[in-house]
């Protein structure tokens, strides 16, 4: 089995008065989630995940959140081989837009925290985002 591992932010913004959250629709996919990639060699995962969302969405003012980090496992097939990866993420608020980088997502969207749990594809990624939803409640 391949293993790989990737990192990247769960972004947040407050916009007219309440908290929207970036997702993102990976283009070869298809599926909803968050900005992430893999890690480089010689790179932490705090550092790729900074790499990827500036490549993936062009944000690069982060004021990442002390204290939150979630790891999810998952398996799936390429090529008809097993691939399992490990996604490390962070959160972190932006008073950026950003911008879809063309070959990579498809589409991306600020949404409010029950409809961006709604259009995220894949369930460990929605936990996540209940995860940093309670983290953040909890931090004001």
């Amino acid at each position: 089995m391949v293993r790989e591992r990737a990192a990247g932010f769960i972004l947040f913004r407050d916009f007219s008065g309440r908290r929207e959250y970036l997702i993102v629709r990976n283009r070869r996919g298809g599926h909803w989630g968050f900005p992430k990639g893999h890690i480089e060699p010689g790179e932490d995962e705090f550092s790729a995940a900074r790499r990827e969302v500036a490549e993936e969405v062009g944000i690069e003012r982060l004021r990442p959140q002390a204290d939150f980090q979630e790891k999810i496992t998952y398996r799936f097939f390429r090529g008809g081989q097993p691939v399992e990866k490990e996604v490390t993420f962070f959160l972190a608020r932006t008073d950026e837009v950003g911008r879809p980088a063309p070959g990579e997502i498809g589409d991306m969207r600020w949404l409010p925290y029950q409809e961006a749990l709604r259009q995220i594809t894949h369930e460990e990624q929605r936990e996540v985002l209940r995860k940093a939803e309670a983290f953040l409640k909890n931090s004001s």
